[in-house]
């Protein structure tokens, strides 16, 4: 490796130590006696980077005292922090690049969450069409989208999730849905083409991967997550120190580059608390997830984002619901909102008038009106609110009644209070305008047909995405946003793609941008370049993306003329 190394410790942004858990694991590693690592001097400690509190250690197992014991070492071209959505396509790509690659992961297995996909078919759009979508959510985020990262995805993220699509197929996992219906062909004749994906489930697609990558010599360290980064004197990142269940340390050195891809600080209170107080009070609907990657990083020398930290506060009800202006209470039974809001921003008029104790719960309440009530064909035949069909709705979650009274008491509403908020939303509609909350006219559909029906609705945090600054290939940078030799961040770990309050962005983008991120360090920190030796795109996949005459809707006369905001 070269050159004298420490641990990252407290003394400074360079030289600092930390120790990540959320994401880094290690199942095990070549036994020998613990020994003394001359090139792993303490450091004095001094005070925490400014983007850093005593208490954020609380939650993390991230060690800030200098670890200088080792029961053992050993060395990879890649190491990568975290097992997740990220971490687990970046080791793959190690191994299909003919890499050594390491991962440490925290948990007892691989950890992904999500299910959808996305990615722009270039080849079918035009450039002022991907600008003008680019633009279009850039204005929903008030302009305050990363534009490198952005392109990051329009760029890299067209081979990468077909690749990640194909693999999964090879490993027996196929997406449920394929669709091009989120193309856009506007009105001077801009055109994005763009294909979404949906899984099953992540969580089924990475194990399968993180399987296959172990197959083909890849080393996953379980349940012994990253707790400090190791660094030579003049900065660079030379390697990554995991704790084993036991209590043991082992020495990951790392030729080419330490990649981390921990996940978001969304488990660890002080984190949350200093950067999105107001979402204190919603559920977080994942586990573990502490802001190890973050800290690692901040200690090595970089910084987080600033704010905002674009969050996703979602609901559960999804598919075509999500987009329906359906009235809404509260638990009180009480209306609380402009209906229109996008699903994604429910939140923010929901933080007015909850309380945390409601975790999130509240009421969307409809009736048996036909599809196509709604302007541009919204609204759904009562026949697709349950089951199997592409609206996805628990049956558990919707219930029904055949008068208001009988709803509201099978939904668990208070019956006095929500039928007087029905029946008064019910004069709105009448009168053909919104006093109370403003809803456009052509979006007030009384509730005067039975069967009536309710979501059981509840918002809960699901990411928080915003990590460390990176550059615009995924390298860790410093106050001076100079890249930190020998590291990089991906996922939710890494930038600020979003920026907004919410995370406004295209269907898919998450997942999207975190695998190809997981990808690309990798073939960046191998190669210096962006080109795999193993390609995928979109050609692999279009019999999957056409539809029953082999067409897409890019092609077609029905393609949407304007993004869909949910």
């Amino acid at each position: 490796m070269g050159g004298m190394e420490t641990n990252i410790s407290r003394r400074n942004l360079i030289k600092g130590g930390a120790a990540f858990a959320a994401a880094a694991t290690l199942l095990g590693a070549s036994a020998c006696s613990p020994r003394k690592d001359a090139e792993n001097a303490p450091a004095a400690k001094s005070d925490l980077p400014a983007d850093l509190r005593a208490s954020d250690f609380k939650y993390s197992v991230v060690e800030t005292d200098p670890i200088t014991s080792f029961a053992s070492e050993e060395t990879y071209d890649i190491v990568v922090v975290g097992a997740g959505c990220a971490g687990v396509p970046a080791v793959l790509t190690a191994v299909e690049e003919g890499a050594t690659v390491a991962c440490l992961q925290k948990e007892a297995t691989v950890a992904a969450n999500g299910n959808g996909c996305s990615f722009v078919v270039k080849e079918a759009s035009n450039l002022s069409g991907i600008a003008r979508w680019r633009s279009d959510w850039a204005k929903l985020s008030d302009w305050r989208i990363n534009p490198a990262l952005f392109q990051y995805y329009v760029d890299y993220a067209e081979e990468a999730v077909p690749w990640v699509i194909s693999r999964g197929i090879e490993e027996g996992i196929t997406p449920i849905e394929f669709l091009t219906d989120s193309s856009i062909r506007y009105d001077d004749g801009s055109l994005v083409a763009v294909c979404d994906a949906t899984q099953e489930s992540n969580q089924s697609l990475m194990v399968a991967l993180a399987n296959r990558a172990e197959q083909n010599g890849a080393k996953f360290y379980y349940e012994t997550p990253c707790v400090q980064l190791v660094q030579s004197e003049d900065g660079t990142v030379t390697g990554a120190i995991g704790k084993t269940k036991d209590g043991k340390y082992i020495k990951l050195n790392a030729s080419k580059a330490v990649i981390l891809a921990a996940g978001d600080y969304m488990n660890n209170d002080s984190m949350v608390d200093r950067n999105l107080h107001d979402s204190f009070m919603y559920p977080r609907v994942l586990e573990n997830r502490t802001g190890d990657g973050h800290i690692l990083g901040i200690l090595a020398g970089g910084r987080i984002a600033p704010l905002g930290h674009a969050r996703q506060i979602h609901s559960n009800y999804i598919g075509p619901f999500m987009f329906f202006p359906f009235l809404a209470l509260s638990l009180e039974g009480k209306r609380f909102c402009n209906e229109t809001v996008g699903m994604s921003s429910l939140n923010i008029p929901m933080s007015y008038t909850t309380k945390p104790e409601d975790a999130g719960r509240h009421f969307r309440l409809f009736d048996s009106k036909t599809e196509g009530f709604y302007p541009s064909s919204l609204g759904i035949p009562p026949v697709a609110l349950v089951g199997k069909g592409s609206a996805w709705m628990d049956p558990e979650i919707v219930v029904s009644g055949n008068t208001l009274e009988e709803l509201c008491e099978n939904a668990g509403i208070p019956v006095d209070e929500g039928v007087a908020s029905i029946k008064r939303y019910n004069e709105m509609c009448a009168q053909g305008r919104d006093d109370d909350f403003g809803v456009p006219g052509s979006h007030l559909v009384a509730m005067d047909t039975p069967p009536y029906y309710c979501i059981k609705g509840d918002v809960g945090m699901s990411a928080i995405n915003a990590g460390v600054m990176v550059d615009d290939r995924y390298r860790v940078i410093d106050e001076d946003s100079n890249p930190i030799p020998g590291l990089y961040a991906a996922g939710v770990d890494a930038g600020n793609p979003c920026g907004g309050i919410n995370w406004s962005m295209p269907g898919g983008f998450s997942n999207s941008h975190i695998f190809t991120a997981g990808r690309y360090t990798v073939i960046h920190a191998l190669t210096g370049d962006m080109t795999p030796k193993n390609p995928s795109g979109f050609d692999d996949l279009k019999e999957y993306f056409a539809g029953e005459d082999g067409s897409y809707m890019w092609e077609s006369p029905d393609c949407a003329t304007a993004i869909s905001v949910w």
